[in-house]
């Protein structure tokens, strides 16, 4: 379930995984590495859909070509 604060959706780890089509494990290690940026608010770990926006649209990430972010 999308999470949205101020009119801002924010998605989950697993969430973010899903859309990506990868698993939640390098969703955690691109927020480790900073090619994804990723906050944490509570307990969870809250990516909005601004950062996953510029993270495929970043040449040098994975999954930057032929990934589109599901409306």
């Amino acid at each position: 379930m999308v999470t949205q604060i101020e009119n801002i959706k924010f998605y989950t780890v697993q969430e973010t995984a899903e859309l990506l089509r990868v698993t939640p494990q390098t969703i955690r290690s691109y927020i480790k590495q900073g090619k994804l940026k990723g906050k944490r608010i509570g307990r969870p770990i809250l990516i909005s859909e601004a950062n996953i926006q510029e993270f495929l649209t970043t040449p040098e990430n994975p999954t930057s070509i032929n990934t589109t972010l599901q409306k």
